[in-house]
This record gives C-alpha cells, structure tokens and sequence, in this order.
C-alpha cells in the first residue's frame, strides 16, 4: 500500500470512531477471555505498584479488567478517540495520540510522555494499521517502553479466518472501493462498515500467521515469546495474541 492510501485509511478509521465511537462502545464492554492470560503473565512479575502501558485504549476497558485483577495498579492510556476514553479514574493517566500518524511518521518514542513500564498492552489494534512498518514500530515501541523482565503484549484480529467475517469485510471493501481508490490495497487489506452506517468505513488488515511470525522476530534481540495462543469469539480462535518479555540490554 502507498502512504497516500494508507494516510487515507487511518483518516477513515479516526472518522469511523468520531462517528459511531459511542455505538460501537456499547458493544465493547466486557473483557475479552484472551485477556486473563495477559492478566496472568503480569502477576508473574508484579512488584509493588504495576505500571501499565495502553497503545490504543478505546474505552479503557481493559484498565477495568487490570484494576479488577490489581487493584493498585496504573495505567499510561494513549488514544486519539477522547471521548471513548471518558477517563473518571484517578488511576489512569489519559494521553490524546493519533498513534497511526505518529507510527507513519516514525515519531511514537518521542511524543509518549512516559516510559519504563512494567508492561505494555496494545489490543484489537493492529489490524488498523495499513503499513508493514507502522507494524513493525508498534512492536517495537511495545518492548522499548518495557523494563528489562517486563511484559509487552498484542493481539492480531485474525478476523479473515471466519467465513462470515470475510464476507462482511469483502462486501464493505467492495462498497467502499466505488468512492476510493484501493488499488494499493494488499490481498489481506480490508475495510469493514458498522451497522446501517452506509458512509462509516474502518481500515482492517489481517495478520497471517507468517506476518506475525515476522514481526514477532524483529523484535527477538530485545524480548522472548513468553505465550503465543488464539482466544476470544465464538470460535475461541478469533483473535491470537503474543506475550514477550523483555530481555536486559547487552552492553
């Protein structure tokens, strides 16, 4: 994909949540089965007060699962969609980032206001990302802000594996490619609508297996695989997630 179409996307994804953020909110409050074993490799290594990184905190729905588990936990919540975020929480310190536009322009380290985490999440996230590079930064930035022996943890929406959300994402990019030009899409780019919006269109891409194996070894010389495993949905499969954890700086 050129950065024309993939600047175009992420403007029709952030367009997508102003839109219908408070709708699609409301189907999003629950956690997610996946999420105990994150939850799970955190308490491995809590020591004293856990700080947490979010990349793309939506509704803050995984800081309510965390709080739950550690009640005196924090969390650094960075998104761009405020008013999903509607933090009421002393313990969350909220951050306003387009995060996408700061991947694409090589600049997350330097705009994140803090570091040093003892984990870092980024979940139901990276399928919005239309660049292999913008990919690969989160990654990076996953296990940059984490102390040695900490937690950085992702999940790929591998929504292109279910027959019925493959359809849906087909018939919205067909939509969709009748007012864009999507000729720079690759065969895993997808753009998915919501409900009776007919104009409201989010960018989806689906991780493959190799692609993340990929992604998952650019970032070998500073972390391990700690858990690699599918969960959540019907099928129990939806999503995979991936749990590194950090290794100490060689000198």
């Amino acid at each position: 994909m050129d950065n024309a179409t993939a600047q175009l996307m992420s403007s029709l994804t952030s367009d997508f949540y102003r839109r219908v953020g408070e709708s699609f909110s409301a189907t999003r409050g629950s956690s997610w089965p996946g999420w105990n074993r994150v939850l799970a490799a955190m308490e491995a290594r809590e020591k004293g007060v856990l700080r947490v990184l979010d990349l793309a905190c939506g509704n803050l729905r995984f800081e309510r699962a965390l709080f739950e588990r550690f009640p005196q936990a924090c969390a650094h919540a960075v998104d761009s969609c405020d008013g999903m975020a509607r933090v009421q929480d002393t313990r969350v310190t909220f951050q306003h980032l387009d995060i996408a536009r700061a991947l694409l322009e090589g600049e997350l380290a330097m705009r994140l206001d803090a570091s040093g985490f003892d984990a870092a999440v980024s979940l139901a996230f990276v399928h919005h990302l239309p660049l292999y590079e913008q990919r690969v930064r989160l990654m990076d930035a996953l296990v940059e802000f984490v102390r040695p022996g900490g937690i950085a943890a992702v999940s790929f929406w591998q929504f292109a594996d279910d027959a019925r959300l493959l359809a849906k994402a087909q018939a919205a990019t067909a939509i969709a490619a009748e007012r864009y030009d999507l000729s720079s899409f690759g065969k895993d780019d997808y753009l998915m609508g919501w409900q009776d919006e007919r104009d409201a269109f989010r960018f989806c891409h689906h991780c493959s297996d190799d692609e993340i194996d990929a992604l998952i070894e650019n970032v070998g010389g500073k972390a391990h695989v700690l858990d690699r495993f599918r969960a959540d949905g019907a099928s129990g499969t939806l999503n995979q997630y991936v749990i590194l954890e950090t290794k100490e700086a060689v000198s």
